[in-house]
């Protein structure tokens, strides 16, 4: 599985005023997601991590104020867990239809535009209903190493680490 990140097309940035283009050509609708200081979504349960899945609404994710950490959790990928630091030069982050996730913000918040696809069986009463890692599969994805994805000098980054060989593996992107 290849994670697919939708550049934003930037018109004008002064130092006081940012414009620009963050259309997903594809999205049905446009969701705004507030973070009003450090907050995780969906929240713990006591001591149980929860993460949404969607059947029916595949995510872009675009970080318009502040940042975002997203975790992905979907077994039947190659790399099944990925830790996404997500801001707005990386464009919107797509999260495809059953991919558990969740997102964590700072002290100072954030705010997410989200343009989803949603099709004709999208029902939001059972879209955004916390889940816990339950199924052993996920359980096992949760717990392999993640890969990681930032944001450095003008370009996506992903890496990976693997603490028993005390080194970073820094793929090449396409």
């Amino acid at each position: 599985m290849e994670l697919r990140f939708f550049p934003i097309t930037l018109f004008r940035q002064t130092p006081k005023v940012t414009f620009f283009d963050a259309g997903i050509d594809t999205s049905n609708a446009s969701d705004v997601v507030i973070h009003s200081g450090e907050a995780i979504s969906p929240p713990d349960d006591l001591q149980n991590e929860q993460y949404y899945v969607h059947y029916h609404q595949i995510d872009h994710n675009l970080v318009i104020k502040g940042e975002r950490i997203f975790v992905l959790i979907n077994p039947s990928w190659d790399e099944p867990h990925h830790v996404i630091y997500l801001n707005r030069s990386m464009g919107a982050l797509e999260i495809p239809i059953g991919t558990y996730h969740r997102s964590i913000s700072g002290k100072e918040g954030s705010i997410v535009l989200n343009q989803p696809k949603r099709d004709k069986f999208f029902d939001s009463a059972k879209e955004f209903i916390p889940q816990k890692l339950e199924k052993i599969s996920l359980v096992k994805a949760r717990n392999s190493n993640p890969v990681f994805w930032i944001y450095e000098n003008n370009q996506i980054k992903r890496f990976l680490f693997n603490p028993l060989e005390k080194k970073i593996k820094t793929p090449c992107l396409k």
